[in-house]
């Protein structure tokens, strides 16, 4: 589907949305025609033809271009959330997330945990099926760099806990296919989540009533939930992707090796993490 087309639907979708005010519609419809004139010039008219590499490519040339800040941030986020509403609510052919794992800070630095810092994350008690299941979450998202919307999509039988592997990047899933071992650690928050469940449902990771979690913000939340209960500052999930690749590369793997474990087809963000080579 041609881009200027969907920008037309989307700035119609964004005039009946009554939480977003029609300044902000008047600056989103501007900046995303500036995104279509940057990916014109580059010869991607349509939206199948996006790529991981165009959208890097469009927020290191707003960077570069000396603009404020503030208007840097707000371009960021009306590209991003244009092209969240095109894989979600169009037929467009857009196969990747623009949330996770593209999105990296703007100002190109990366935060992750220490590891005094992912213990204290890991000390809530673990007294009920809740608080098992985001240990279970938090430990294999520390372990394998999972983004959460490939947590939402995992079923039991991609995960071995007696091989202690877990095969990620299914059917569905915006990553390459990949298979990850864990720590003895992960392997144990999983069974004792597993273990408490009576349910039958198929899913990894479940939310009340034994239904899959529907949501990757169901999950964030529930991350910030155990940050605030240890005290310590919300941690995303992009910053346990970070403490990931971080640890992996430190124990002196390549960054072709973190592009396989982090199951990313396009190389363009992966150069963030050169200087942790």
């Amino acid at each position: 589907m041609k881009l200027a087309t969907l920008i037309e639907d989307f700035t119609a979708h964004l005039a009946d949305d009554p939480e977003t005010s029609p300044r902000t519609a008047e600056f989103y419809e501007a900046d995303l025609r500036e995104f279509a004139s940057f990916l014109s010039e580059r010869e991607v008219e349509e939206a199948e033809e996006v790529r991981v590499g165009e959208v890097m490519e469009f927020r290191n040339h707003l960077l570069e271009s000396r603009r404020k800040r503030f208007t840097v941030y707000r371009k960021d986020a009306a590209v991003r959330r244009f092209l969240n509403w095109v894989r979600t609510s169009t037929d467009s052919g857009l196969d990747f997330d623009p949330i996770e794992p593209v999105h990296q800070p703007l100002d190109q630095r990366i935060t992750l945990l220490e590891d005094e810092e992912a213990d204290q994350l890991l000390s809530f008690p673990i007294n009920n099926k809740d608080a098992a299941r985001d240990a279970a979450v938090v430990s294999l998202m520390l372990d394998t760099g999972v983004t959460v919307s490939e947590i939402r999509g995992l079923l039991r039988e991609d995960v071995d806990l007696e091989a202690a592997r877990i095969g990620l990047g299914g059917p569905g899933s915006h990553l390459a296919p990949r298979t990850l071992r864990l720590s003895a650690g992960t392997v144990g928050y999983l069974r004792r989540y597993l273990d408490i469940r009576a349910d039958k449902t198929p899913e990894l990771v479940v939310g009340r009533a034994a239904r899959p979690v529907t949501t990757s913000k169901a999950l964030q939340n529930a991350i910030w939930k155990r940050c605030d209960q240890v005290g310590m500052w919300r941690v995303s999930p992009m910053v346990l992707r970070h403490t990931f690749a971080v640890r992996l590369l430190r124990r002196g793997a390549s960054l072709g090796d973190l592009k396989e474990a982090l199951g990313v087809r396009d190389t363009t963000n992966i150069g963030v993490y050169k200087k942790f080579v």
